[in-house]
Formats: structure tokens, sequence, C-alpha cells
């Protein structure tokens, strides 16, 4: 079957869900129109009588309505029948939700009973109007006209009849059309529960942005100096048995940082809320230097030592994964391996700036500043409340960051 033919199928599908939907409603309505007329008529011989039967509807509307299942169910309903996709609202039931939902039950309801009518009544009412004339029972006609619209003459009653007819049939059809809008005002989330939808969302996102930094730093700054090492292990092992010897200390010694730094990163996963490395830090940056140097990059320190364990871990944690990212650039691409590193803190900011020498080609140098490794430096700044820039100036690579010492307003 061609497409263009599948689309008309897929719209008679469409309406005849939108009918069975109704037709629910019509089957939920029936009891409800029973008690009614039940009590109207106890209405006639005793006002008492009456008030009961009133309060047996009211129940019988008010407690399923207020019912929990009865939502859900209504909004499997929706789902599988009017084809509407509800977001589940985020926590427990509140007044307001169910007071919506106890509302679009009524609606259904209403939408039932009004199919009910157009179905028994108006349909017939029609044919019966155009058909019996044409059959030699025009007096049939009239008369039912007749009582459908009594106090005119038959022509009239009967015009009014159809017109009547026609109009039930009409507002019910534009009722089912309506219906999916209603229930997406109604089951799905309030204004206030969207925020709190977008809201977590934007928490998840987050989250998921953290440890996709995280194992960016951890795994690909393991694998960037694994792969390093091992290739000047095996430059030097004929040459050089003592230096390949220590490429590959270094190899293992940054395998075991690795596997406790992974470690690290899926306890956050496991226990985002709780799980926090505390030390990650500037702190750490002259063991981590001294790492460096032994790996093969040689780098020129213009800071002081004593001012890192005074800088706050709002600033200092993301200064430290910010330094660890450049300078696992500069391990792979600085020419010769040198760089030089400035720390320093002026007017309330952490600035950092970290340069090497290269020695690539431009197209080379440009994508490594495409690379995720420069845009999840410039995204742990910005949550720090700071920024970060990056160029490359006379064949050097340079790298700067601004970092507030004090924690950003959220």
């Amino acid at each position: 079957m061609t497409e263009t033919g599948r689309i008309p199928l897929q719209r008679a599908g469409r309406i005849f869900r939108h009918f069975v939907f109704m037709m629910i409603g019509a089957l939920l309505a029936v009891p409800y129109i029973v008690v009614f007329i039940w009590a109207t008529q106890l209405a006639a011989v005793s006002a008492a009588n009456a008030a009961v039967a009133f309060t047996v509807l009211v129940l019988l509307l008010a407690v399923p309505a207020a019912l929990s299942a009865t939502r859900a169910l209504e909004r499997t309903a929706v789902g599988e029948l009017l084809g509407v996709k509800l977001a589940e609202p985020a926590g427990p039931a509140t007044r307001q939700r169910r007071i919506r939902g106890a509302v679009w039950y009524l609606v259904h309801l209403m939408a039932g009973g009004l199919t009910l009518v157009a179905i028994a009544f108006a349909a017939p009412l029609i044919v019966a109007v155009l058909i019996l004339p044409m059959l030699g029972n025009a007096d049939s006609a009239s008369e039912l006209a007749a009582a459908i619209v009594p106090f005119t003459d038959g022509t009239t009653a009967a015009l009014w009849s159809l017109g009547l007819g026609t109009g039930v049939i009409i507002f019910t059809i534009l009722t089912g059309i309506a219906l999916p809008h209603w229930a997406t005002l109604l089951l799905g989330p309030s204004a206030a529960e969207h925020q709190a939808l977008e809201e977590e969302q934007a928490r998840l996102e987050a989250k998921r942005n953290e440890l996709a930094r995280e194992l960016h730093d951890s795994v690909g700054h393991a694998l960037t100096v694994t792969t390093l090492q091992a290739t000047a292990a095996e430059a030097l092992l004929g040459r050089d048995p003592d230096g390949a010897v220590r490429a590959m200390r270094a190899v293992a010694d940054t395998g075991r940082s690795a596997l406790a730094e992974l470690d690290r990163v899926i306890g956050l996963l496991r226990s985002p809320g709780e799980y926090r490395d505390s030390s990650a830090g500037l702190s750490q940056l002259p063991g981590y230097l001294d790492r460096m140097e032994e790996q093969g990059l040689h780098v020129v320190r213009r800071f002081d030592s004593q001012m890192l364990a005074d800088v706050p871990a709002g600033a200092s944690e993301p200064a430290f994964k910010i330094l660890q990212e450049g300078l696992t650039n500069a391990l792979k691409y600085a020419a010769p391996r040198e760089a030089l590193l400035h720390l320093d803190s002026i007017n309330g900011f952490l600035r950092v700036r970290l340069e090497n020498p290269v020695a690539e080609p431009a197209g080379e140098t440009a994508s490594r500043a495409g690379g995720r490794g420069l845009a999840g430096m410039q995204e742990r700044a910005r949550l720090a409340g700071g920024s970060t820039r990056s160029q490359l100036n006379g064949g050097r690579w340079i790298l700067s960051a601004e970092i507030p010492l004090k924690e950003p307003a959220r």
C-alpha cells in the first residue's frame, strides 16, 4: 500500500478510536442517567426521597472522580484512544491534580452522554423526518416532529427537528475533536508541574554533562598518557632500557590512577547527591605537575604554592580540572614538551594562564580547539561563574581562565 493510500486509513482509524472513547463515556454515563431519571421521578412523590436520590447521584459522581485509579485509567484511555501523550507529573498527587482529574471525568461523562443522545435520538430523528415522507407516511413524520417541537405547524416542526438533530450531531463531532485538547489541559501537568518537570530535566541534563566531563577527564587523560608513554617505551626499548622501564612504570601508575578516578565517577553515578570527591582541587596541583615532569612535560611554575590551599573549593576544583585537561593537551601536542603556568588571584578572581609551544599544522590546531576537552573546560568555568579562552598566537597555544573566588549566585 502506498503512503497516499495509508493516510485515509490512518485518519479512519483515528476517528474510530475517538468514537470508541466517546462510547466508553456513554456506557459510563448510562447509570448516572438512570439514577437521574429515578431521582426526578421521586421528586414528584416526595422531596425527602428526591434529596436521597440526588445525594446518591452526587456520591456516584464524586467517589469515582476523586479516585487516583480513575485518573490513571483515564490517562491510559486518552493515550491509547485519543493518541495524546501525557507527561507524568512529578511528585505525589496534589489537591489541584485531583480536582482537574475529577473535572476531566465529568467531561468524559458529558461527552459520552452527548454521544448517546446523538446516536439514540438525533440520528433516528433525522432519518425519520426525512425518510417517512418518502415512504408515504408524512403524517407520522409530522406527528413525530410536533412531539419534538410543539406549538407550531407540521412543516416548521419538521424543519426545527432536522435542525435540532443536525446541531446535536455537529456538536458531538466538535466535542470529539476538542477532547484531546481538554485531556492535555486537565490530565497533563499543570503550569507549576511543567516547570518542575523542566527543572528536573535540566538537573538530569546537568548531571549527564557532569558525568561526561568526569569520564573525559579521567579516562581521556589516562588514555593519552598511556599511549604516549607506551610509544616512548617502544622507541627506547633497544637503546635505553632504563628509560623504557620508566615509561612503562608511568603507564602502570597512570592506569592505577585512572582506576581510582573511574571508581570515583561510578560512585558519583550511583549516589549523585552523596558521593563527592573533596580532595579534587589546586592542592593536588604540585604533585600532578611532578607526575607530568616524569611523563616528559617540563612545566615552568609561576605561582605561589602556599596560595593554592587558600583558594575556595568553588574555584579550586574547576581550576584544577581545567588545568588537568590543558596539561594533558600540552603533553600531547607541545613541541618541545614544555609549558609555562601562571596562577594568581586579582580583584576577586583566580586567573589561570597555561602556554605551550606547538609545531602542528593550523588545521590540526583548529580541530583540537573544537574538541570535547575545550568544551568541557568552558562548561566547568561557566558553572563556576567564570570563563575560559584559548588561542594560537605566534606558535604558542595559550589557555586562560578566570574564575570568581566567591560562589556564583544561583
